[in-house]
């Protein structure tokens, strides 16, 4: 090898490191990914029906299903409330959400947790 090919490939190699760590520090540094999510949520929002439940777990969350929205984890409490055809409201720029069941309305501050996982990044 002649002194320009070892010059070239040291060059690369070190360019690809360069990336990589430079990629590392700004993923390590930043929370773009919660505080997309947090506030893509956020800006959400639907009016639907409950569809149907899947009652997968006795205490952790479980999924519900929308007939006009998206898919949604509910704590067990919730969960154990709502009935298929319940109304589920949730309006932009708000973290909460409102289920209107027979036994009348309950509110969820469903965004809580990402919204202070995204706040203590502020600090």
């Amino acid at each position: 090898m002649t002194k320009i090919d070892d010059k070239q490939i040291r060059n690369s190699v070190l360019g690809v490191f360069a990336v990589i760590f430079g990629l590392l520090i700004w993923f390590l540094n930043t929370n773009y990914f919660l505080k997309k999510d947090y506030l893509d949520f956020k800006k959400t929002s639907f009016r639907a029906a409950l569809y149907s439940k899947k009652d997968e777990h006795p205490t952790k969350g479980n999924k519900i299903y929308l007939e006009n929205g998206p898919m949604l984890i509910v704590h067990r409490e919730l969960f154990d409330k709502l009935h298929i055809g319940d109304s589920i409201i949730k309006i932009a720029n708000s973290d909460s959400i409102y289920f209107y069941t027979t036994n009348g309305i309950i509110i969820d501050d469903y965004n809580e947790f990402k919204r202070e996982k995204y706040l203590k990044t502020l600090k």
